[in-house]
């Protein structure tokens, strides 16, 4: 999304060989004014065949040592290592083995206090401890099926306490609160086993009761919790219809500060019995978004994979397919956008021109082995496409059937891509290996060229697949000259295909896949691809956390020259830099870039409203009142150009504050 949403899931790992069920009990005192943030109590899990010789523990590195005690008297050595994220691993190795299934119980106190990480955010007014992302509490690491080791979901009861005004969120369990001197605690209670998000505000909730309670946790008095929680409620109620039963006991949908998105470059996220979103996304409702965040619900929270092969496609793409069905029932007139060329208010590149981006600029994998870097720039372009078209193969009541029988089937064992397949093509009744091999096992999308004649009643269609060859059912509509029209549908498999069609009066023009159900290189996305991919290639360096690479290769496109830009690829280039700069602190040059982008000779609209607001937020913290006002109006400007598809008005307001 536009709006910062980078759409991270942060969902559960792939599932376990074997689970140790641990419990915790577990206190945190936080006094956010003073950067404090203290933790302690107890956790107990059991033994595997796997964790007989030794365990392993994770906590996030703190203010000083933290106290992680085995209790019982064992015998074992401990010793720690740093994690690529800064966490400390601490591996116990017993003297003796331990029986399979004699429960551990350890004693833990230490005080985390306010050193970022990725999902932990702490400042004097709200606090942000994602367990996805950081180990702010002990997490249990266990080996799983493909060798890496990751942490397990636990149960048990948290206690909170906080100086009042402020509250303590968590989704997906009980809460109780209780009233102290000047502090309130809460209590959370987690019957199913979770990863543990832990938020902190000055919280106010609104309830709606749906099907289930509805929970929406504000921040700011401009959301409308109400409407929300309303319109969220019937999106999950939806997707249970298409997916299958949740077991969760309430649903909560948690704010936390667009500041904080922009410090941490978190812009959203799904969590077991929750979502939780920065203001901008919740000002106004969007379907997309919200039907992929609680598609989450059952891809990747319900349903977690077994093994890497297909993994990004069981999780980030089938959240994304998910999305769609909601758009499809809610906004059908914005379908077809949404696959083309990205739906209204949410990431323009998860759409079909997000993925031929990709394959000009030689970003591509077969979608069932994608990496963990392409699992939200394939899967969620590419990836619910080809989904959404094995659906249409199937039959969507076949399809949706299945997925509710693998929803029950493979929600405690966990889900392989293998599974995955077989249970399409048992519920479809034959082989559908042709299928997954063209659209999962091979990289690219289908390219053709076609051709008619018009002989009496008979339409003469010619096809003729370029590149690779497809098995593919397509839709084409006939439009004749008084304007009526007549929607057929065909197959083709071979590289040339000669079709009659019937037709009744004289035909005016003839279109393939008028609507975009099949991914393809189509005439009018294929220049815009091609000339974005430069684009692209930068972004993608820029996500990969290579920032000085990105920057050169942007200079070296624009001191090359881009001659005939109609798609804004220098304003885009441009953009990017100014992105770079600005991330390193370097405002005047950011400020620079951003105006090199808007002397460009055509601009991208849809990055325009941004690139004012991005100068507006370096003008506030240099404290350039003219310039902020400046770039504020123009942002607004740009905005309402573009249906206001960055909500540029509630943005600017709270830059002007």
């Amino acid at each position: 999304m536009r709006r910062l949403i980078a759409l991270l899931y942060l969902l559960s790992p792939v599932w376990l060989v074997a689970q140790q069920k641990p419990d915790y009990h577990l206190q945190v005192q936080a006094d956010l004014v003073k950067k404090t943030f203290a933790v302690q109590g107890d956790l107990s899990f059991e033994t595997t065949a796997a964790t007989t010789d030794s365990v392993k523990i994770m906590i996030s590195k703190g203010r000083g040592p933290a106290k992680l005690q085995l209790q019982g008297g064992i015998a074992a050595t401990v010793d720690t290592s740093l994690s690529s994220s800064g966490d400390v691993l601490y591996h116990w190795r017993f003297q003796r083995p331990q029986p399979v299934g004699s429960r551990l119980h350890f004693t833990y106190a230490y005080e985390r206090g306010d050193a970022p990480a990725f999902q932990y955010y702490l400042d004097s007014s709200f606090c942000m401890a994602g367990g996805y992302g950081s180990a702010w509490y002990p997490q249990v690491m266990a080996r799983a099926a493909d060798g890496t080791d990751d942490y397990l979901r636990g149960t048990g009861t948290l206690r909170v306490t906080l100086p009042e005004p402020l509250m303590a969120v968590m989704a997906a369990c009980t809460i109780k609160a209780t009233k102290g001197a000047g502090t309130n605690t809460y209590e959370f209670h987690y019957a199913q086993p979770d990863i543990f998000s832990l938020y902190i505000g000055n919280y106010t909730r609104q309830d709606y009761q749906g099907k289930m309670p509805f929970y929406t946790y504000c921040l700011s008095k401009a959301i409308n919790g109400n409407d929300i929680s309303r319109k969220a409620a019937s999106v999950l109620d939806f997707l249970t219809s298409e997916f299958g039963p949740l077991l969760i006991p309430n649903f909560s949908i948690i704010e936390f500060p667009e500041a904080v998105a922009e410090k941490t470059g978190i812009g959203g996220a799904s969590i077991f019995g929750g979502v939780v979103m920065p203001t901008g996304a919740l000002r106004e409702f969007n379907y997309a978004l919200f039907g992929h965040e609680i598609g989450h619900q059952w891809w990747g929270n319900k349903i977690l994979t077994r093994g890497s092969t297909g993994a990004e496609m069981l999780s980030e793409a089938m959240a994304q397919y998910g999305s769609l069905q909601v758009v499809e029932h809610f906004d059908s007139a914005r379908a077809i956008n949404y696959r083309k060329t990205g739906y209204p208010g949410y990431l323009s590149d998860q759409s079909g021109v997000g993925y031929l981006k990709n394959a000009a600029a030689g970003n591509d994998e077969p979608l069932a082995t994608l990496s963990s870097n392409n699992g939200h720039i394939l899967g969620d372009s590419k990836g619910f496409l080809a989904l959404e078209l094995l659906a249409t193969v199937v039959g969507k009541p076949v399809f949706h059937k299945a997925l509710q029988t693998i929803g029950e089937k493979y929600s405690h064992d966990g889900l392989t891509w293998s599974d995955f397949l077989q249970e399409v093509s048992k519920a479809h009744g034959s082989s559908l290996d042709w299928f997954y091999q063209q659209w999962f096992d091979r990289t690219g999308a289908p390219a053709w060229q076609s051709t008619w004649q018009q002989q009496g009643n008979t339409l003469q269609l010619s096809i003729t697949q370029q590149d690779s060859i497809y098995r593919l059912p397509l839709e084409v509509l006939v439009t004749y000259r008084n304007g009526a029209t007549s929607l057929q549908h065909i197959t083709i498999k071979d590289r040339a295909s000669q079709l009659q069609l019937p037709v009744n009066g004289p035909v005016a023009t003839v279109q393939v896949d008028p609507y975009f159900k099949v991914l393809h290189w189509d005439e009018a996305l294929t220049p815009i691809a091609q000339a974005q991919s430069k684009v692209v290639k930068v972004l993608n360096l820029r996500i990969q956390q290579k920032p000085n690479e990105a920057l050169a290769l942007a200079k070296s496109y624009i001191q090359a020259g881009i001659p005939d830009d109609q798609y804004g690829v220098e304003f885009s280039l441009y953009y990017q830099m100014g992105r770079i700069a600005a991330a390193q602190n370097k405002t005047e040059e950011a400020i620079g870039w951003y105006q090199h982008a808007l002397q460009s000779v055509s601009r991208n609209r849809e990055l325009l409203a941004y690139t004012y607001y991005r100068m507006a937020q370096l003008a506030a913290a240099k404290q350039d009142t003219a310039l902020l006002e400046w770039a504020c109006n123009n942002a607004v400007t740009a905005d309402a150009a573009n249906q206001k598809a960055d909500g540029m008005d509630s943005k600017v307001k709270l830059l002007r504050k």
